[in-house]
């Protein structure tokens, strides 16, 4: 009996044995995984400190996701005292806050309180569009998808007034206003404020503690990072309030939004079919990027990875989150400098091994190893086009020349080389925008362009 149990015993420890290795080299693995993770995120913070100089970008918020869980969250920066900025302090993040509205309509809609492809009509029509009949076929689908029919702002039309550029569905066009159009519609049947749904529905169960819609720009002012343009300076400004809006403008911490991230990458307790929506490719943008509901989508990385990922630019605001839901990875950067675009395409180039393939997809439309071609151009022909234009919402596009080179500078963007690519069209080389010359009668250059897929943004001259 005894020689019967010590062979059942080892018998045990032999069928046992594979679990106990694997248990081990899984372990080591996880531990082999995690100090390479730590090297990368050292040597990123050494690169960082470097950017954040030459960028003029003083505060950098970076949360990294790592097997579906936050291994890292830190605030790169000093407040006016000289302190290190707490990990939570406070960022606007632009346009961001488009995808976390989107998650609140999805979440809606899970709980069976709102419809997809319910026309919106049956809640809310705008006075602009009210006698278009293009107004009783919008949906939610639609919006999402940004293939409202609407521009990007109703400021940008030359009416001033909301109005459909093609029937909704057709084809996308980025569209901040269809996100506000929709805010309007799901208040108006819930009676209830953005603020009130999106804090019960997202903030309190997600734990985002910090993250509001609606912010009076005092309490907490210390904690917020104020906004700085391409050269370093201030952006003067005597409020920071935020307006509830579905597109923009949201307040929020690194650690916040790395909680919304780890919750999208983990389902979103909504159905698998809804969330199935959201990953599918509603809108083609381009060769490289597809628009789900709410998110762009870049697929085709390697080991049959995609990635779903928005950005978001203001002045003195860059901000962007990316996730890769298969092998549940994540980065979100956020930052308060007019350069910080640069710096979030920065941190994902350098620490992932897709991470350039990733930023290519995003910002262009060319293939990834497409080669630049630039277009000669006379030095007297490129200074017909320096001066300073007039945008539509007041605000001053300034063209000058440095070293040959023509440079783009306005504000909440990065300062820009242009690139010609033929003699009146100049290409940015990192990202889409074509920015277009051109003149009137005279044969004198009096308008920039400032096109972006079919938001044309015309700035007029002033000084010709």
């Amino acid at each position: 009996m005894k020689h019967s149990n010590k062979i059942i015993f080892y018998l045990f420890l032999f069928l046992l044995s594979p679990t106990i290795n694997y248990a081990q080299n899984n372990s080591r693995s996880k531990m082999l995984k995690h100090n390479r993770s730590e090297e990368k995120i050292k040597l990123l913070e050494d690169q960082l400190a470097a950017w954040q100089k030459d960028l003029n970008v003083p505060n950098v918020g970076l949360g990294i996701i790592q097997d579906g869980k936050l291994i890292h969250a830190k605030v790169y920066g000093k407040d006016s005292t000289g302190s290190l900025k707490p990990v939570n302090t406070l960022f606007n993040v632009a346009s961001v806050t488009k995808v976390v509205f989107s998650t609140l309509v999805l979440k809606l809609i899970d709980n069976g309180d709102w419809q997809l492809d319910e026309p919106l009509y049956h809640y809310y029509t705008d006075p602009d569009i009210a006698s278009d009949s293009l107004s009783k076929k919008l949906t939610t689908r639609h919006i999402l998808s940004h293939q409202s029919g609407f521009s990007n702002w109703r400021w940008m039309n030359a009416s001033g007034k909301l109005q459909f550029e093609f029937a909704p569905g057709t084809k996308f066009n980025y569209s901040g206003e269809g996100m506000e159009y929709l805010k309007k519609a799901i208040e108006h049947k819930f009676h209830k404020s953005l603020v009130q749904l999106s804090d019960s529905i997202l903030f309190k169960p997600f734990g985002m503690i910090d993250t509001k819609h609606e912010w009076d720009g005092k309490q907490d002012l210390k904690r917020f990072s104020r906004w700085y343009d391409a050269n370093g300076k201030e952006y003067t400004k005597s409020n920071y309030a935020s307006e509830p809006s579905a597109a923009d403008d949201l307040i929020t911490t690194v650690i916040d939004l790395s909680k919304f991230g780890i919750e999208t990458l983990n389902g979103l307790h909504i159905s698998k079919q809804l969330f199935n929506k959201i990953i599918k490719g509603q809108a083609k943008i381009n060769q490289n990027l597809m628009q789900g509901l709410g998110w762009r989508l870049i697929k085709d990385l390697p080991n049959h990875e995609y990635a779903m990922e928005h950005g978001g630019n203001d002045a003195g605001v860059a901000a962007i989150i990316v996730l890769l839901p298969k092998s549940k990875r994540g980065i979100i950067v956020l930052t308060n400098g007019d350069n910080g675009q640069i710096i979030c395409n920065n941190i994902v180039r350098s620490f992932w091994p897709e991470g350039t393939e990733i930023i290519h997809k995003a910002l262009k439309s060319t293939p990834l190893n497409d080669i630049h071609k630039v277009f000669n151009i006379s030095d007297d022909i490129l200074n017909t086009y320096t001066g300073k234009y007039m945008r539509p919402d007041g605000e001053v596009v300034n063209i000058y020349k440095k070293d040959k080179n023509l440079i783009l500078k306005t504000i909440g963007l990065p300062t820009f080389n242009l690139f010609p690519q033929t003699q009146e069209i100049f290409f940015l080389w990192d990202f889409d925008p074509k920015i277009i010359f051109t003149k009137n009668e005279k044969g004198i250059v009096d308008t920039l362009l400032i096109k972006d897929g079919d938001n044309i943004l015309k700035c007029t001259k002033m000084d010709k």
